[in-house]
């Protein structure tokens, strides 16, 4: 019927040439056959086609137009027609054209009504299933079989299935269980049984373990709703697993010191609240400070530096109980805070500590650290005064073991210099002979012949940071190797300003590479803007790695060396300085 339909609304002026030929043709045959008037039969056929063409509009004019022909036939017809005829004929022609026409509407309205619905339909049915599988979150669609919070899966959507490994069609085979961490099953069916009890709204975190038994933390945002006598509910999954990550980073670092690991100062000192009561007594405080840390960092960067730091960091961790709060309290300052221990168990935790760091290997100088305690007896004690007279305990004992601490750095430094390069003890001997003899000759005073002594010695102390391989290799230098050797005068320097013993060196470390006539390094000074105990050394020093050798040098005469001091004279050395000790060497068997 529809195609017929549809036929004759596109094919309407056929329509109209087929009303006229059945008009001509067939009319007066099926008038003559059947025995029904022509005019009624003419007035039916084109109520009914008018009808199906425009419908009640067509019905209601078509049945106009017969009711016309039909009164203007009985006018003109010459026999006598009753008038009941006209009023049966123009009822029957206004039935049958407004009853069909007014159907045939109706009809067509709600076939035009059901296709836009059923199109409706389609349309809101591809935007859910769009909305539904590509929602940036995972949506789970589930059933709440009983109280106890056990559920059915019914559908899912893609994103959930990106997030968890599975296929659809495998969730709807999978329990809750099944895809909850162990840890959190007996937490979801609590939310799952509130969300059974009462239609609500639910939201909590949750781990997912997925397919390859990865956990995944989530954020999940439930309802439900009652229909039938069951209950359904939805839960969108959002994947906060990195949120989850930078949240614990930050509360690390809130409470924990970035280099070393251990607590920082803020959480020690809500520590030191929490345990300030009667039920920690005797709480005992130890402070420590790093004995050569600045000389370390100077001297070798402070990448050496944060190493010994960390190896502090440990040493303390490691020499304290579970119980005990370690943190590092400054720059070169921890504190322990010892719950419950007395100061004879305080000092043996020192103790402990003071073996466990010097006997960890260190290549520059040898770890130490001062410490001192302070233990709070009573309830009355303020706590802060203890903190504060553990820390003056600690720089007593600082202050008592300052010098043998210096003097092990030193000697340390010494022997390190020594393995590294080719200066040895007979060298630094030599050396300070041979200043000994330009003092006596040129009567200089005490003071200066004590510097050129110690500077005999650490003038080269900066090359403890230089690769043994550069200082010991036989070929040229690249110019990279040649610039990190010329560092080595600014890093003695360095090493000398930190240690008050090595202080009064420290000018002639920086300066013992100058030059006369201004091309030294690192400062490029000239003539006598070089310190005179510099310019003593640059000399002596140049004599002996003359007569003496070196990998990158043949070993010489003592007369070529006398040859060539005097060839530097007034550009490399002071000339005058140079004419002293050619007199010194050609008089004295040295």
């Amino acid at each position: 019927m529809e195609i017929f339909f549809a036929k004759f609304r596109k094919n309407k002026r056929l329509m109209v040439i087929i009303a006229v030929i059945s008009y001509a043709v067939l009319i007066p045959f099926l008038s003559s056959y059947v025995g029904i008037p022509e005019r009624g039969i003419m007035g039916t056929l084109l109520i009914f086609l008018f009808t199906m063409i425009w419908g009640l509009k067509g019905g209601v004019v078509a049945a106009a137009y017969s009711i016309i022909t039909l009164g203007y036939f009985i006018a003109k017809s010459p026999r006598q027609i009753d008038s009941s005829f006209m009023i049966m004929g123009t009822f029957l022609y206004l039935f049958i054209g407004i009853s069909l026409g007014r159907l045939l509407d109706v009809v067509r309205s709600q076939k035009t009504n059901l296709a836009k619905m059923l199109d409706s339909l389609e349309r809101k049915g591809i935007k859910y299933h769009q909305l539904f599988d590509t929602i940036v979150d995972g949506l789970f669609v589930f059933e709440i079989t009983d109280i106890y919070g056990y559920v059915k899966i019914l559908n899912t959507n893609t994103i959930v299935g990106k997030m968890l490994g599975y296929e659809k069609e495998e969730f709807l085979t999978l329990t809750c269980d099944q895809l909850i961490s162990p840890d959190y099953a007996k937490k979801m069916r609590y939310f799952l049984s509130k969300l059974y009890q009462t239609e609500s709204e639910q939201l909590f975190e949750m781990v997912f373990i997925t397919k390859q038994g990865q956990r995944v933390v989530t954020e999940c945002h439930c309802n439900s709703i009652k229909r039938d006598g069951k209950v359904y509910g939805n839960c969108v999954v959002r994947d906060i697993t990195e949120r989850k990550k930078v949240e614990e980073k930050i509360r690390y670092l809130t409470f924990h010191d970035s280099l070393t690991g251990i607590y920082n100062r803020a959480y020690f000192e809500n520590e030191l609240e929490k345990y300030d009561n009667l039920r920690y007594l005797p709480i005992s405080v130890i402070m420590g400070d790093m004995n050569g840390l600045k000389l370390v960092n100077d001297a070798f960067g402070h990448d050496e530096g944060d190493r010994l730091l960390k190896i502090a960091a440990n040493s303390l961790k490691e020499s304290c109980r579970q119980a005990d709060t370690v943190a590092r309290y400054g720059g070169d300052e921890f504190v322990i805070l010892l719950p419950n221990t007395t100061t004879q168990e305080a000092e043996g935790i020192i103790e402990r500590i003071s073996n466990k760091i010097s006997q960890t290997q260190f290549g520059p100088i040898p770890p130490s650290i001062a410490l001192g305690c302070e233990t709070k007896t009573f309830i009355q004690q303020d706590i802060h005064l203890i903190l504060k007279h553990a820390e003056d305990n600690m720089y007593q004992q600082k202050l008592m073991s300052e010098q043998s601490n210096r003097s092990a750095v030193i000697s340390t430094l010494e022997r390190t210099l020594i393995e590294v390069s080719e200066e040895t003890e007979l060298h630094a001997l030599r050396l300070q002979t041979l200043c000994d003899q330009m003092c006596e000759k040129m009567n200089l005073p005490g003071s200066l012949k004590s510097e050129l002594r110690l500077l005999a010695v650490l003038h080269d102390i900066g090359k403890v940071v230089i690769p043994q391989s550069i200082l010991t290799k036989a070929s040229e230098l690249s110019l990279d190797e040649w610039r990190l050797i010329k560092q080595h005068p600014e890093v003695g320097y360095r090493i000398a300003q930190s240690s008050p013993d090595l202080a009064f060196i420290a000018k002639g470390i920086l300066t013992h590479h100058e030059r006369w006539d201004g091309t030294g390094y690192p400062r490029g000074l000239k003539g006598e803007d070089i310190p005179l105990s510099s310019r003593i050394l640059s000399i002596v020093d140049a004599y002996d790695v003359m007569i003496s050798g070196r990998a990158y040098k043949q070993k010489m005469s003592n007369e070529e060396a006398i040859e060539e001091i005097k060839r530097a004279s007034g550009t490399q050395f002071d000339p005058t300085l140079a004419n002293i000790f050619i007199e010194i060497i050609i008089n004295e068997k040295v």
